[in-house]
């Protein structure tokens, strides 16, 4: 019996494994009937307008309004013609055309351009995927201010060069997550305003054939779609959608950031935090006990990936005159691609955060076995007060460095053995000198500042809007 075969070859359409790059809902927003359909709603809105404008007759866009459904239309049809004439859309507007009727058909596509269609319809996909990414984001957002808050108290080790560094509060490095993350979800509703654009300005850009009432005719089919006017034709000019690629990859940047600290952290040497994990989870085929920080992974590979794509964006910008393909196939990868496994990234990092574990008495165990080396900041100042800070610096760094580097006792007897401490301080002074709580600065002022500045989001208030995903009856599996 040969084996079972399906056409989704690509891992953000496996039927095994597109858990880890894509999410249903976003796959949806790209879906092949859901972007022709997206198509047909594009045309209707431009002959509504027209209509309103006396473009075109009333009745021929009441003809085309109730005919513009996918569903009425031969897909198999629409297939083997786009593989006959190489053009994305004149097949779809030829099957549309045979039911709207020969006399309501010569008005479809009326004055426009292909990329006139096809570049409204991308920034309405886009809508969606930005509409998910803010509320995903958020969640992220409202999760990371209750840890943050939760653990404001919570002394740690902090970390420099993969070292022992000095205290700190699980809060803090919560805070600094969670800030990075408001910087990322302002940066989209930043860059909505810019991407979010109609296009419609014809083959090269002039409106020519769409009468004196083309600038009219622009702002009333903008405004019927949710949508901006740019001020000029974008056909060639694609920075909107570099930009955006872009935030996408700061935005899952930040995201890989967290998951890698947690993934970090998570070594059996240290075990401070660790991604959930469930009865039932394997985590290696040799290595029965291997709890793996797959999640945390996959958040990092999902934004090494945008990064790719971002790469890519960037290379649409450099076109030729007024209208250039060459970017708009780019785009349908990169944007598709970095859309997906964005969203991706967000619902993973949700997960992860959900269900952090965090080992407070690992936490403790770890400072209190090296709460001197941690400390040794607090002490260098401390003896600096009568030996000077420089001389503090020296003393501490030749008894911290010097062997193999002592453990925490030993620490303390080289140093309270140097005449030039003993004579200013008992080793109850040091001992008190360098109990980590002491020694976590601002981390608490510094976490308020970050949790106040939460409250002066305004879109983080109420829920950003779901996607209007533009849906069809047909299932794509039908495509195939």
């Amino acid at each position: 019996m040969p084996s079972p075969c399906c056409t989704a070859s690509h891992i953000i359409d496996s039927r095994f494994f597109a858990g880890g790059y894509g999410t249903e809902e976003s796959r949806q927003v790209f879906c092949d009937y859901r972007r022709m359909q997206r198509w047909l709603t594009v045309e209707v809105a431009l002959a509504q307008c027209q209509a309103d404008l006396g473009i075109i007759p009333v009745y021929a866009t009441t003809a085309l309004t109730n005919t513009a459904h996918l569903e009425l239309l031969d897909v198999s049809a629409i297939k083997n013609d786009i593989a006959t004439t190489g053009h994305s859309l004149i097949p779809l507007l030829r099957a549309w055309q045979r039911v709207a009727g020969e006399e309501a058909g010569q008005f479809i596509h009326f004055g426009a351009t292909t990329q006139d269609i096809q570049d409204t319809a991308q920034s309405l996909e886009l809508r969606d995927i930005t509409a998910i990414l803010l509320r995903d984001l958020g969640d992220i957002i409202k999760v990371l201010a209750e840890l943050a808050d939760k653990h404001r108290d919570l002394v740690t080790i902090g970390r420099s060069h993969g070292q022992h560094a000095l205290p700190t509060t699980m809060g803090l490095k919560m805070a600094s997550w969670l800030d990075e993350t408001l910087r990322n979800f302002n940066r989209l509703l930043s860059c909505q305003e810019r991407l979010l654009v109609a296009q419609l300005f014809g083959g090269v850009g002039t409106m020519a054939a769409l009468s004196e009432q083309g600038i009219t005719l622009l702002n009333r089919f903008a405004e019927t779609l949710g949508l901006s006017a740019p001020l000029s034709c974008w056909h060639a000019s694609r920075d909107r959608l570099a930009e955006f690629v872009s935030v996408l990859a700061l935005l899952t940047g930040g995201l890989a950031r967290i998951a890698n600290e947690v993934c970090q952290l998570a070594r059996n040497e240290i075990g401070e935090l660790a991604e959930p994990f469930s009865f039932g989870q394997i985590g290696s085929t040799t290595m029965p006990h291997k709890k793996n920080p797959e999640l945390c992974e996959q958040v990092v590979v999902l934004a090494r990936l945008v990064k790719a794509n971002a790469a890519t964006a960037f290379d649409t910008l450099c076109n030729e005159h007024e209208r250039d393909y060459r970017a708009v196939r780019l785009e349908w990868v990169a944007l598709t691609e970095a859309s997906i496994f964005s969203c991706a990234a967000v619902h993973l990092t949700k997960s992860i955060l959900a269900g952090l574990a965090i080992n407070k008495v690992r936490i403790k165990e770890n400072l209190d076995r090296f709460s001197v080396l941690v400390s040794t900041e607090a002490l260098m100042f401390l003896l600096g007060e009568k030996i000077g800070k420089q001389s503090a610096h020296a003393l501490i760094y030749e008894a911290s460095v010097i062997g193999t580097g002592p453990d925490q006792e030993e620490l303390l007897n080289r140093l309270i053995s140097s005449p030039e401490v003993s004579r200013h301080f008992t080793r109850e002074n040091l001992e008190e000198a360098i109990a980590p709580r002491r020694h976590i600065g601002l981390s608490g002022t510094i976490i308020d500042r970050v949790l106040a500045h939460v409250t002066t989001v305004p879109q983080l208030q109420t829920t950003p809007s779901l996607c209007r995903l533009r849906g069809t009856r047909i299932c794509c599996e039908q495509l195939s």
